[in-house]
């Protein structure tokens, strides 16, 4: 853990600066079917979080390590878990420790991020495992080669680090020019450039990405559709799948619209020219183009949001194969015990023929307890 002594070395400086921290506690109480069979099981997933951040004048630290613990036998003992936990992160170490198998679980450890930078009024420079913000899309982020989400994830926003040197420069208020290089875990690196700037009636930013397995040239669009108050977007590119040897673009075009009574919607659909096999997705899952191979062209993703009153708020995000007319559900119905927790009911319904892409999946459920100190 070279790196990681480097980045404490590097954060004695601000020994005597502002500091922070928080500890979250995540608790999912599910009810699946793992691929393999046919009974349904229970098991409890535990994340335990702790968030760090330092501050001296130009100059921050930030630190979000996670204790994660698996309870419930049948689970972890699933190929569905095994398949899980087999996806690492694409950083040049590990950032968990050994499992620790306990018999009817198993407990492990996380550096979730850890990194150091420097930013003002012109320039912002990160270096350490870190999220590169690539991308506009809410569901799906094709242009994100980086920390792309997982939509169909238990939690989508839960994503891996990537350990990279990240240097922005702001061309006014409008306007900047980002790089970043990566390094990953077979050594190699990712390198990407963006430039973004308002042309009046939206963002726009061009996209440039490199690696030893993929290459892509892209765009970035987002802007108000004139005075009805719907924010539009849309971003996709040309790609370069090397390890498939496959050519293909890929777009994205969302919309989102708040009503007056608090409801929130949003659409967005997403289109690729070619398309993958199941054994395909499934073998390469780890590398650069993981989340942007599909089976099939087109999805429509739609999702919804209500705070019904102080207390209780509703989502529903639908996922839908326009081709095959499968479709992903997840609602959610959290009510919030104070300021600092909350509970909620949660579901992950597939609907469809046993044939396609989402219909040989069974229904998941969960109960979530979540604390913040």
């Amino acid at each position: 853990m070279k790196i990681v002594k480097l980045l404490i070395i590097l954060s004695l400086g601000l020994a005597a600066a502002e500091h922070g921290y928080s500890l979250e506690n995540s608790n999912f109480t599910l009810s699946s079917v793992p691929y393999e069979s046919n009974k349904r099981v229970f098991y409890n997933y535990n994340r335990l979080r702790l968030n760090y951040k330092l501050k001296e004048e130009h100059w921050y630290l930030s630190f979000i390590g996670d204790i994660d613990n698996y309870y419930g036998k049948k689970y972890i003992q699933s190929s569905q878990y095994r398949f899980l936990r087999s996806i690492k992160a694409d950083t040049p170490f590990e950032i968990e420790t050994h499992p620790h198998n306990y018999g009817n679980g198993e407990v492990f450890g996380r550096i979730h991020r850890f990194n150091i930078g420097y930013a003002d009024e012109k320039h912002n420079v990160l270096f350490g495992l870190q999220k590169v913000s690539m991308g506009v899309g809410r569901i799906w982020t094709p242009t994100d080669l980086f920390n792309p989400r997982d939509p169909l994830a238990l939690e989508p926003d839960q994503i891996y680090g990537t350990f990279a040197l990240s240097y922005t420069y702001a061309l006014g208020e409008l306007g900047e020019v980002m790089g970043v290089v990566a390094k990953r875990h077979d050594d190699s690196y990712k390198y990407a450039g963006r430039i973004k700037g308002n042309v009046g009636i939206a963002d726009i930013a061009l996209d440039l990405f490199s690696s030893n397995d993929a290459q892509m040239i892209a765009y970035e669009i987002e802007g108000n559709l004139f005075d009805t108050g719907i924010e539009w977007r849309s971003e996709g590119g040309y790609f370069k799948d090397k390890l498939l040897d496959k050519d293909f673009y890929q777009t994205i075009l969302g919309l989102d619209y708040g009503f007056k009574n608090g409801v929130t919607v949003m659409t967005e659909w997403i289109h690729s020219s070619k398309t993958y096999s199941f054994d395909e997705i499934l073998k390469h899952q780890g590398s650069t183009l993981g989340n942007n191979r599909f089976l099939s062209s087109d999805y429509l993703g739609n999702s919804a949001y209500y705070d019904f009153n102080l207390l209780i708020n509703g989502s529903l995000t639908i996922i839908r194969n326009i081709e095959d007319q499968s479709s992903f559900m997840a609602p959610v119905l959290e009510y919030s015990l104070c300021d600092d927790a909350s509970i909620a009911l949660g579901a992950m319904l597939y609907t469809g023929d046993k044939e396609s892409e989402f219909g040989n999946t069974q229904n998941s459920y969960y109960l979530r307890f979540k604390v913040t100190y």
